[in-house]
């Protein structure tokens, strides 16, 4: 059974712990797991293939830079490699989405 506040429902034992995975990610809830799941196994089978390779492919590609530690798939990120760019200078953020923002 997987909680969802005031209204406990019962789901087969694959859909609660999709529902589980789920709401192990950041910034999702409850209600948003539960949502998120449904939307899931309406999909086609194609789709949700896709999905699920696109996951596998970014944590087996994805890694960090050895420069500066930012994700990249290559060993060395684009921002460090770009010739332009002041070798110098480093920005020095908390959290890796804030080099994209």
């Amino acid at each position: 059974m997987v909680d969802f506040g005031d209204s406990p429902t019962v789901y087969t034992r694959p859909l609660a712990r999709l529902i589980e995975q789920l709401q192990r990610l950041p910034g999702i809830g409850p209600k948003t797991a539960q949502r998120l799941a449904l939307h899931i196994i309406k999909r086609s089978d194609e789709e949700v293939k896709n999905l699920a390779q696109a996951l596998l492919d970014a944590k087996k590609q994805v890694g960090l830079c050895q420069v500066c530690f930012h994700l990249s798939a290559e060993s060395v990120c684009d921002i460090c490699r770009n010739p332009q760019r002041d070798s110098q200078t480093v920005c020095v953020v908390s959290d890796s989405r804030d080099v994209v923002a």
